[in-house]
């Protein structure tokens, strides 16, 4: 499957997504996993009603998009994946979904450790997801929208000991 992003981003689709990332990605469809949103058909509508005809929405749990993605099926299909948490993209990750780069767009924690970028705030347990997705050779950046530059997440280790964080 072209996955053409794979994104974390705690606001799922709004106008980022919509105005940016999809025109820039020519994504065909967005795929959400996340386990509560997969049991919410109300919110899934809403969604599905911002986003242009052209782009297929599918939500379910992180197993069974998961699944989905391993199974080649949709490879023909231009896709973003999308979640709330790192820790959902890790758990793509360790159930066999590939993909060599994570792009960090609005990600607020409710426990603040540090700050990777103006709307990048995140928990210790966030950092820790994160440096296990960069340990398995994914590249991590934090940019909003495709105009930014993006900022790259090399070395969290060394980023975490700089700020006695670790």
């Amino acid at each position: 499957m072209p996955i053409v992003l794979v994104r974390v981003d705690d606001r799922l689709i709004h106008g980022q997504i919509i105005e940016g990332w999809l025109p820039v990605t020519k994504a065909e469809e967005l795929i959400i996993a996340d386990d509560s949103l997969a049991q919410d058909s109300l919110q899934q509508m809403i969604m599905l009603a911002a986003l242009p005809l052209s782009v297929a929405l599918i939500v379910d749990t992180v197993e069974a998009v998961a699944s989905l993605l391993r199974d080649g099926v949709r490879n023909h299909i231009r896709s973003i994946v999308l979640v709330k948490r790192p820790k959902d993209a890790l758990r793509l990750m360790r159930a066999g979904v590939r993909f060599d780069h994570l792009n960090i767009g609005n990600l607020i924690s409710r426990e603040v450790a540090v700050c990777l970028g103006r709307s990048v705030m995140v928990s210790m347990d966030c950092l820790m997801d994160l440096k296990s997705i960069i340990d398995d050779g994914v590249r991590v950046t934090v940019q909003s929208v495709p105009f930014d530059k993006p900022d790259e997440l090399l070395d969290l280790r060394r980023f975490l000991l700089n700020h006695e964080i670790f």
